[in-house]
């Protein structure tokens, strides 16, 4: 990822420039993982977790995420 935008929980990921225009396949890759992400234009992943969020979910997802962008970039 080339930059993190946001505040607090609602944060955007943007992708660096050799996944330009992808956002989409980390959309779908994230979903195949059980994570919900959205889709902030074609280079911004965007998270926005409930504001109750128990950090176990967050430790949780963000792993699982992790798991779907190492599909995505091997």
């Amino acid at each position: 990822f080339k930059e993190i935008r946001g505040k607090g929980l609602l944060l955007g990921a943007v992708l660096n420039d050799k996944y330009q225009g992808r956002a989409k396949d980390f959309l779908v890759a994230a979903m195949a993982e059980g994570v919900m992400t959205l889709v902030a234009g074609a280079n911004i992943i965007r998270f926005a977790p409930s504001l109750i969020i128990p950090e176990e979910d967050i430790t949780e997802g963000l792993a699982r995420f992790e798991k779907a962008v190492a599909k995505i970039v091997s």
